[in-house]
């Protein structure tokens, strides 16, 4: 399994803690294979749902590929989640959270499921949803080497693209607002992206967006390039204090992290090594640092403000 396809099925276990569809049994979850037109590159697919029933789309495609799918309903407790190749319930995008709308490139060949699902409480009352699905999915050739997402939130948008050329590789974001022009920001970045969440963490209607990713290396540690779109059109950056400077927080630390979004924090989650562990086999359990955005004078912070070990 490659670092980018691990990183998101760690994401997705953040994430599917907040926002996860209704469990539902096997019997309510009906399959279906996605299979395009002879030299299409998209379909466009439509169904409704009742209650806990569960329709999984399942679509097979390669890695670099971009893959786009729009989601519409008239029901707004009807949602999807895209799950990556061999899992079964952790999602490497949550329509709940995240809306219904995923651009991304693909991370590994296989079968992706498209999950089509009602929140417990609608499912609950038995409530119907009708929707319709467009997906776009054109060759990996199409599109340059690197990473690529699209996502939105209160009415931005964020395109994030990134080259994967070595070590070293450049992080373009262009942030649209719904009545303002677009905003680049450019950065060069220790690695690769592996993975981008929006949120709002301090409920101020002004979005965010993280961005995650790996440095080379057996260290794999794990960076975050993190920007706020202000009301004023500025895309002004989020500053992350360097874990060493919490003692507590750094003690055993040696890579191998990742972060997601979880409720209105940040999570950050590592293994613990302890003295004499070798790279592959830490011994001291998990740790989780949580943040919280503030607004300081000096700009936009991530300020620790819980740490718990499991």
């Amino acid at each position: 399994m490659n670092g980018r396809l691990k990183y998101l099925l760690v994401a997705g276990l953040f994430a599917l803690s907040i926002a996860a569809p209704v469990q539902a049994s096997p019997a309510d979850i009906r399959s279906e294979d996605v299979v395009f037109a002879k030299g299409a590159q998209g379909a466009k697919l439509a169904g409704e749902i009742r209650g806990y029933q569960v329709v999984d789309y399942r679509l097979r495609a390669r890695a670099g590929q971009t893959l786009t799918v729009d989601f519409k309903s008239g029901n707004l407790a009807a949602y999807f989640n895209l799950l990556p190749p061999g899992s079964n319930d952790v999602a490497m995008f949550i329509g709940a959270t995240s809306g219904n709308r995923f651009e991304g490139v693909l991370p590994a060949d296989g079968v992706y499921t498209i999950r089509v699902y009602q929140m417990r409480s609608a499912a609950r009352r038995g409530e119907r949803a009708r929707y319709t699905i467009a997906l776009a999915l054109p060759p990996a050739a199409a599109h340059a080497a690197g990473f690529r997402q699209t996502l939105a939130l209160q009415g931005t948008r964020f395109e994030v693209a990134a080259t994967d050329e070595g070590s070293l590789n450049q992080l373009t974001v262009t942030a649209q607002q719904a009545h303002g022009k677009p905003v680049t920001f450019r950065q060069e970045i220790d690695g690769k992206v592996t993975g981008a969440e929006v949120a709002d963490l301090n409920v101020d209607g002004q979005p965010e967006l993280y961005v995650y990713t790996q440095s080379a290396g057996s260290g794999s540690y794990a960076g975050l390039v993190g920007l706020v779109a202000q009301k004023d059109g500025k895309l002004v950056p989020i500053r992350l204090p360097d874990l060493a400077e919490d003692a507590k927080a750094s003690r055993g630390y040696l890579g191998h992290d990742a972060f997601a979004v979880v409720e209105n924090r940040l999570a950050r989650r590592f293994p613990v090594y302890k003295a004499g562990d070798s790279n592959a086999k830490p011994s001291g359990g998990t740790r989780q640092v949580q943040y919280r955005l503030e607004r300081k004078p000096d700009g936009w912070t991530l300020v620790a403000d819980k740490v718990v070990e499991y």
